[in-house]
């Protein structure tokens, strides 16, 4: 018998699964980024257009602005969706005012609005504006902190405020109203470059029953792999590593690619 031999992933495939963070505030990045190429580091619409051209599908947008401080939004996202990315876009830490004020970011332009501090604050209100827009346009944002053995709570406010909330909890509501995917954020790894929670992106992925956004502490492509081959996570959210200009999606898909087929270096 012919023996079959193992499909080399493609780069190009596995950028789709890398999904850059730009986080926004009064319209501009918050800190300037160090890719290459960009005539103003500051702007949003040139960053994106840079990963998109890097191979990158989707940009989580985390306006850090509250409600009533991103009237911007509208025509941002008008630019943004010229670069061709499918926009995941998170305002005020997660929270929804209104099922018409997400209706109105979905219009200009967002292909889904996240949802983090609303869900452990007011779940019949995300249930609600679930309802009438369609869960499909909500993503889950669940900001943890813990350990598989002492288990992970929930924090909200951008990982600001503490609960006492179990997060497993969290991720089955989001899992019970079908939304478009479930980001689990390690707030202990953020920023550390030391890996993602492979414990928590797996716990997520499978009390959800939703596909887990592995998110907090990427710092190389062997822990995207990992999170991707070992922590049950259907993508994984870059932000530093990429932002910085130390890494680009390019590159990261290509050593991702080879991690993956078994030839890292």
């Amino acid at each position: 018998m012919r023996q079959e031999t193992q499909r080399r992933p493609s780069p190009a495939l596995l950028a789709r699964q890398v999904i850059p963070c730009i986080d926004v505030r009064e319209g501009a990045a918050t800190s300037p980024s160090g890719a290459r190429g960009l005539s103003d580091p500051l702007d949003v619409v040139g960053i994106a257009a840079g990963y998109a051209r890097d191979g990158a599908k989707e940009v989580f947008l985390d306006i850090v602005d509250t409600w009533p401080e991103s009237g911007y939004l509208p025509a941002l996202l008008g630019e943004l969706k010229a670069t061709g990315l499918d926009l995941l876009v998170s305002v005020q830490h997660g929270t929804l005012p209104s099922p018409r004020t997400c209706a109105e970011l979905l219009t200009a332009g967002a292909t889904a609005v996240s949802v983090s501090t609303s869900m452990v604050a007011e779940p019949d209100r995300v249930a609600e504006t679930a309802r009438l827009i369609g869960p499909r346009r909500l993503m889950g944002v669940v900001n943890c902190s813990g350990d598989l053995r002492h288990g992970w709570h929930a924090l909200v406010d951008g990982g600001a405020t503490r609960t006492t909330v179990d997060a497993l909890h969290v991720a089955r509501r989001f899992g019970d109203l079908d939304v478009r995917a479930l980001l689990a954020n390690s707030v202990d790894r953020e920023g550390t470059g030391s890996g993602y929670d492979l414990d928590l992106t797996r716990a997520m992925a499978r009390a959800s029953g939703l596909p887990a956004i592995a998110s907090g502490g990427a710092g190389s492509a062997e822990q995207l792999a990992d999170a991707l081959r070992d922590g049950d996570a259907a993508q994984v959210l870059v932000n530093d590593v990429v932002h910085s200009g130390r890494e680009t999606i390019g590159s990261l898909s290509e050593a991702l690619c080879r991690c993956l087929a078994g030839e890292a270096d």
